[in-house]
């Protein structure tokens, strides 16, 4: 269920929300770092990642969560300040959640991710506390985004609801080491123990209208990495999770139309037009609807993040 990209009109009293928010369809990368390492959200933010993300939960021990919410909260303003979507990962809400959205929300995050989700009242429950927070901290009442992390084949069962529990749900992570684990499955570079779960997560957000935050490369080798985003774009991902600075690039440039990539499908297109009146007298020049169809996307691809550009 995506949500304007534009957040909605500020009402009197309330603090200015971001109206430049990259889209979601636009957040290539979405880079994870520890919510106490003031210098890592530094290099994140300088770093090209489209979204940073500050985690309470994996990244950050207990004892260290009350000073970890207020750094997280001033690493928003720098996001801002440098045109990157800000975003935290809090804790189960049964557990430090309401504690650390209180600690964030002063900041005024972009996106709130909740992990371990795998049950449509948990979605319920966290968007009516951030309705709460907005209210008191006098931000824009549903700027904040939700994204669920499903880390389990119970949360893969449950997408529909989970998408459906409200309208704040605009992205969507798959994570990786949890989920595997969850299965059971032998881990490997090739990934083909994740094959069939990112292609069913990602059908699933499909439908629901959701971007679908590919699971992040664990495997820190750039050639492994390399394999993986060749994976991901056969696919369809467009967004992926990042948990090593070296890959934004990488990753970024994966999911960018280049400009030889541009050229290239405007040519297939014009000759895919002119073979419909002129046929190519050798066969082995005939282009197939297919690849004429992959040129259209990555066209339409292109002229978004080109209108992104322009605004």
């Amino acid at each position: 269920m995506t949500s304007p990209m534009v957040t909605p009109p500020i009402q009197s009293g309330q603090a200015a929300a971001p109206t430049t928010r990259r889209p979601p369809t636009l957040r290539r990368s979405w880079m994870f770092v520890a919510g106490m390492d003031q210098a890592a959200h530094a290099r994140a933010i300088a770093g090209g990642a489209d979204v940073v993300v500050a985690d309470l939960e994996e990244f950050t021990a207990a004892a260290d969560r009350p000073e970890a919410r207020l750094r997280i909260a001033a690493m928003m303003a720098d996001c801002r300040a440098q045109g990157v979507v800000g975003a935290v990962r809090v804790n189960k809400l049964e557990h430090d959640g309401h504690a650390d959205l209180r600690g964030v929300m002063a900041g005024h995050p972009d996106v709130v991710f909740l992990p371990h989700v795998d049950r449509a009242e948990q979605i319920v429950a966290l968007a009516a506390e951030i309705s709460l927070l907005e209210a008191d901290y006098g931000i824009a009442p549903g700027s904040t985004e939700i994204a669920p992390t499903i880390e389990s084949a119970a949360g893969m069962l449950a997408l529909s609801a989970i998408f459906n529990a409200s309208p704040r749900v605009t992205s969507c992570l798959l994570a990786a080491e949890d989920f595997a684990a969850s299965l059971g499955a032998e881990r490997g570079a090739d990934g083909i123990e994740l094959r069939y779960a990112r292609s069913r997560f990602l059908l699933e957000c499909v439908a629901a209208g959701v971007v679908a935050i590919d699971c992040p490369c664990t495997f820190r080798n750039t050639t492994t990495l390399t394999g993986d985003l060749e994976v991901a774009r056969r696919l369809g991902f467009k967004s992926k999770c990042v948990v090593f600075p070296e890959h934004v690039a990488l990753l970024n440039a994966a999911f960018t139309p280049s400009v030889e990539q541009v050229r290239a499908a405007e040519q297939l297109c014009g000759a895919f037009e002119r073979q419909k009146s002129a046929p190519p007298a050798d066969l082995a020049l005939w282009i197939d609807a297919p690849l004429y169809n992959n040129a259209r996307r990555l066209l339409a691809r292109h002229a978004e993040m080109d209108g992104w550009r322009s605004n």
